[in-house]
């Protein structure tokens, strides 16, 4: 991890979850992180956290909705006009949302939701990160897609979540096209995923229609991932050397 010491990793979702695991473990590395959320009150706090605990690197909190596109082009600007950033070295599309809406009973303006957050923003963000890449001249960039087991296979009794499996499988799509396009332009770039099972998150308080206790029970049932699990996952991923896709 030496390589990306005071170097600029972009995270969005990071005020909670595996977002804010990730974060850290990137902070604790030496690296500037911009973590992106809608709220920041929470990222404000970490910064501040991170600051006591004198870790290495440094959080950087920047308030956006990266389901419009405007957004993301604004955050962008706003990154490279930064004398301390100048652009990003590392991108992880983490921020999704799940929802419980099937494909012939759920409402069409949720699935848009869902679709505008999974699959439209990261491909934005990621349009946006390798400009910024190339303009700041970096050839060993990462960009990194937190998908989820959901955008591998479909569970035929959960019909729940194949609206949601649907904008994960797309982004499966996206990385395979990303990597074929920075291949075609001779570019180190390098692009990965990590598709967990399920983590224990507050994402199920959502799914479950904000119901607290069943998300509980649901999660009390075994023993599964834990965000820090994927934000290890994560640093593993970027401290590879170059020839390791």
């Amino acid at each position: 991890m030496e390589r990306w010491k005071n170097r600029v990793a972009l995270v969005t979702g990071a005020s909670r979850g595996i977002g804010a695991a990730i974060t850290e473990v990137l902070v604790q590395s030496g690296m500037i992180v911009v973590g992106v959320a809608r709220d920041i009150v929470q990222l404000e706090q970490m910064s501040v956290d991170f600051k006591v605990a004198s870790l290495p690197g440094s959080l950087v909190p920047m308030k956006c909705d990266i389901s419009q596109p405007e957004n993301i082009k604004q955050l962008l600007t706003t990154i490279r006009a930064d004398p301390d950033m100048e652009g990003i070295d590392v991108l992880v599309n983490n921020a999704a949302i799940a929802y419980a809406e099937p494909i012939l009973t759920g409402t069409p303006s949720v699935w848009k939701t869902m679709i505008e957050t999974n699959l439209l923003a990261p491909a934005i963000l990621t349009q946006e990160a390798v400009k910024s890449m190339k303009e700041k001249e970096v050839d060993d960039g990462h960009i990194i897609f937190i998908n989820s087991l959901a955008g591998h296979r479909l569970l035929p009794g959960n019909k729940d979540l194949h609206m949601y499996s649907a904008t994960k499988f797309a982004v499966r799509a996206i990385l395979e096209g990303v990597r074929y396009e920075l291949r075609q332009m001779e570019s180190g770039i390098r692009v990965s995923a990590v598709s967990p099972g399920v983590v224990e998150t507050d994402i199920f308080v959502k799914l479950f229609d904000n119901d607290d206790e069943r998300a509980k029970k649901f999660l009390s049932e075994r023993k599964y991932l834990e965000a820090q699990d994927i934000a290890q996952a994560v640093k593993y991923i970027i401290s590879q050397p170059p020839h390791v896709q």
